[in-house]
C-alpha cells in the first residue's frame, strides 16, 4: 500500500516465501526490541499477500494497542525511546500539523522513532513514517533461510477490524487490491467523505474522522447508494455489480468517473468492464 519505495532493490515475493519471510522479520523484530516482543506476534498479513502466486509486497496490519496502551514514559520506554524525545516531537509535529488529531500526531511521533530504532538495528527503511505506516525492506526467506532477494514490508497501524477491511483483498486475477479500495474511495468521495485505509472516514474538509467501523461504513454507503453488505465489497467485481442496481443513475456516472480519475493519476489499468 505504500507503493513501490524500493523499486530498485525490492521485488515480487513468491508465495512460498512469504511465510518464512515473515516469520524471519518478526524475530529480527523481536531481537530489535525484547521488551515489546510479544507484540509483534499480533501482526498479521493483509492485502493480497498469499492469494496470488506474487505478491509485489507485504502489508503487515497491528493493532495500535499493540503498538502502545498509552503514551505514558513506561509504555513508551519499551521501545527504548525516552519520553522526552517522544513529547518534543509530538510538539513539533502537531504544530505543523492541520488536519491530523492528536492521537494521530501522537502516534506519528512514536513511529517516527521506532522507524530510527529499526534503522540503528540494520533494517532498511524508506519513505515517509505516517501516523499508521513505517515502510521496509527486508531479505525474502525461504526454507533455508534468506536469499538475495528482498522485499517491501510495510507496517499498518490502527484498529485491527478497520484493517482487516481497509486493506481486504480477494486476489482478482488481472488486478490489484488497490482497484477494490480506491473504488471504495471514490464511492465515499462522491458523497461528501474522505476514506482513510488506517483512520477512517470523515467528512470532507473536516478533521474529525468520525467512522472508524467497517459496519458503519457501510451504513452510510446504504443510506446513499442502496443497500450494501460486507460480502459486496470483497471485490472490484462485487462493488461493481452491486453500484449497477444504485437508486441515483447521476450517483453512479459520477462515483465511476473519480474512480477512473484515480486510476488514470495513479497509472493503474482501468477494470476491462469499464472501458
Amino acid at each position: 500500500m505504500g507503493g513501490n519505495i524500493f523499486k530498485h532493490k525490492a521485488t515480487s515475493i513468491p508465495k512460498e516465501r512469504i511465510e518464512p519471510t515473515i516469520k524471519a522479520y518478526i524475530d529480527a523484530l523481536k531481537k530489535a526490541f525484547p521488551m515489546k516482543a510479544h507484540s509483534f506476534n499480533y501482526f498479521e498479513p493483509v492485502g493480497s499477500a498469499g492469494k496470488k502466486p506474487e505478491s509485489g509486497d507485504l502489508d503487515l496490519a497491528i493493532d495500535s494497542t499493540y503498538i502502545v496502551r498509552s503514551f505514558t514514559g513506561s509504555e513508551i520506554g519499551k521501545w527504548g525511546i525516552d519520553w522526552d524525545d517522544w513529547n518534543n516531537l509530538y510538539a513539533k509535529i502537531h504544530k505543523r500539523s492541520r488536519t491530523a488529531t492528536h492521537d494521530m500526531c501522537k502516534m506519528r511521533a512514536l513511529l517516527t522513532l521506532i522507524s530510527a530504532k529499526l534503522t540503528e538495528n540494520n533494517f532498511e527503511l524508506g519513505g515517509d513514517v505516517t501516523a499508521g505506516n513505517i515502510f521496509t525492506c527486508f531479505p525474502q526467506h525461504d526454507e533455508n533461510g534468506p536469499t538475495e532477494d528482498f522485499v517491501q514490508i510495510d507496517w499498518m497501524v490502527g484498529d485491527i477490524d478497520w484493517l482487516r477491511w481497509a486493506y481486504y483483498s480477494h486476489g482478482e486475477p488481472n488486478l490489484k487490491g488497490l482497484h477494490r479500495t480506491q473504488f471504495i474511495v471514490a464511492l465515499f468521495s462522491e458523497i461528501g467523505y474522505t476514506f482513510n485505509h488506517f483512520s477512517g472516514i470523515k467528512k470532507q474538509k473536516t478533521s474529525e474522522w468520525i467512522i472508524t467501523s467497517p459496519e458503519d461504513a457501510l451504513e452510510l454507503l446504504s443510506k446513499h447508494y442502496g443497500t450494501i453488505d460486507l460480502g459486496d465489497t470483497e471485490t472490484f467485481d462485487k462493488l461493481y455489480s452491486w453500484l449497477l442496481d444504485t437508486k441515483d443513475p447521476n450517483l453512479y456516472a459520477r462515483s465511476l468517473g473519480c474512480y477512473i480519475k484515480i486510476l488514470n493519476k495513479s497509472k493503474e489499468k482501468i477494470p476491462d468492464i469499464l472501458t
